[in-house]
């Protein structure tokens, strides 16, 4: 192989990985990608599990019940990114009674949920504007809205949009 040739092959890789660093930064710029940690989403997400994440195409308007979503909550003493559903949307009212969950007095269906919240106590909020609910479907192994509150909308990471096992 001649120097020339030897020269161009060199450049062209080099094209290769400026492209392929350059497209890397661009997608991970609107996609994060997050691990779950913990048990409070099972049975659907499981520890360790891959997620991507939609972080710059997702607004308030765009929030919709039951998205699975990674929000900055201070948990303890440490801010944490957890992966959540949304239960609550502003204006909403959650009520908790008798291990049944109503939004706006009808009694939600929740098919997703491990199992039923064991807890007897009863409970009530109204979702203020700017915020959301959010809630594990492990409900007797999870922090969620129910110990931090609801969340405001700016500390929603994105919209998770694809699970890796």
């Amino acid at each position: 192989m001649d120097k020339k040739a030897l020269i161009d092959e060199i450049i062209d890789y080099i094209k290769v990985i400026i492209i392929t660093v350059c497209l890397t930064l661009l997608v991970l710029h609107f996609v994060q990608i997050a691990r779950v940690v913990g048990d409070s989403m099972l049975p659907n997400y499981h520890e360790g599990n891959i997620v991507f994440v939609n972080k710059k195409f997702y607004h308030l308007k765009d929030c919709h019940y039951n998205d699975i979503v990674v929000a900055k909550a201070e948990i303890g003493y440490e801010e944490e990114e957890i992966i959540k559903r949304v239960m609550g949307l502003p204006g909403d009212t959650l009520t908790y009674d008798h291990g049944k969950l109503y939004r706006n007095g009808e009694l939600l269906e929740e098919t997703y949920i491990k199992e039923p919240m064991d807890d007897d106590y009863q409970w009530e909020v109204t979702i203020p504007e700017g915020q959301i609910f959010i809630m594990g479907d492990n409900r007797n192994n999870s922090a969620d809205s129910r110990d931090i509150g609801p969340v405001e909308f700016n500390q929603i990471v994105g919209k998770v949009f694809f699970k890796l096992f």
